[in-house]
């Protein structure tokens, strides 16, 4: 059974709705941050920070290939993690890539009171966040399907990649 693999920009909730959908369908749910965050005993974010972007990819592709691995999971990504081809390519060998697509306004809604734990954002306008989305958008519309997060509800997006998924998968 594929994967359901959601990718997108921080803040568009793919581990909240990863977390909703895995309970809907009793599935497993992994977070690749959060398997970083287990075996470096260190949040992603402060990782990057200390050890730098090349051991941080070191660490984001062992997680992705270790979680790559099970069969019938959800995995939420990292908003950067499907920018590095060896992450992409592994996922989708037995995964169905969803894109939760936001807008600016909707990553900015959602993020402005966890800046500590995106430091990517910090002191990002609503311009800034747009230009890094916009740099994005060509690796995340790689995902097989895309799902609009703006002004829906958790329980919608959930149904929704539901939905898709098994009509994928019939």
């Amino acid at each position: 059974m594929k994967n359901i693999v959601l990718v997108g920009f921080t803040g568009v909730g793919k581990t909240t709705v990863g977390r909703r959908v895995a309970a809907k369908l009793k599935i497993d749910f992994y977070d690749t941050d959060e398997a970083i965050c287990r075996c470096e005993k260190t949040p992603a974010h402060v990782l990057l920070q200390k050890k730098g972007p090349k051991y941080f990819e070191g660490a984001q592709r062992f997680a992705v290939s270790t979680l790559a691995q099970n069969d019938g999971c959800l995995i939420s990504t990292g908003g950067d993690t499907v920018t590095d081809a060896f992450n992409l390519s592994v996922l989708q060998e037995n995964g169905i890539l969803f894109w939760l697509r936001a807008d600016s306004q909707t990553v900015y809604q959602n993020t402005r009171h966890s800046i500590s734990r995106r430091p990517e954002l910090k002191n990002a306008s609503l311009s800034d966040i747009a230009a890094m989305m916009d740099a994005r958008k060509p690796f995340y519309e790689k995902a097989h399907v895309v799902v609009d997060v703006n002004h829906n509800d958790i329980d919608g997006v959930a149904d929704e990649i539901i939905r898709q998924y098994k009509e994928l998968t019939k």
